[in-house]
């Protein structure tokens, strides 16, 4: 699928233009796993961390959305009820510790999986 092809080169460039922005935060280098993304974005109290989560899943939805089959239904419907970002993130990280088999995978595609399961089409 065209979507996981690209997915890693988003989150290269990604990590590599906010890698300054975020020199105060424990993320280990080279590391785009769930469990690197998790652990960054359940700091509150680091606003560029929770800034870097809002963006980096804005841009997974965003690929998701440029690569999706046009012809196919899609499988990820985001409502008009489906919250604030801070609201999603948190159901992400409660996603997360229910479903911690998908630590050691890389980041986005945990978050098209948590998306597709929290935010199916009708």
């Amino acid at each position: 699928m065209k979507l996981f092809r690209i997915i890693p080169l988003i989150i290269g460039a990604v990590l590599l233009s906010q890698a300054n922005a975020f020199a105060q935060s424990d993320l280990p280098k080279n590391d785009a796993s769930t469990a690197a993304l998790v652990e960054l974005c359940k700091n509150l109290n680091d606003t560029d961390a929770q800034n870097f989560c809002f963006g980096f899943g804005e841009g997974v939805y965003q690929t998701y959305l440029a690569n999706r089959n046009a012809k196919q239904k899609p499988s990820i419907c985001f409502s008009s009820e489906a919250g604030t970002r801070e609201v999603i993130l948190q159901e992400f990280l409660a996603w997360n510790q229910s479903n911690p088999q998908f630590n050691q995978e890389r980041a986005a595609k945990t978050l098209v999986r948590f998306f597709e399961a929290r935010y199916p089409c009708k």
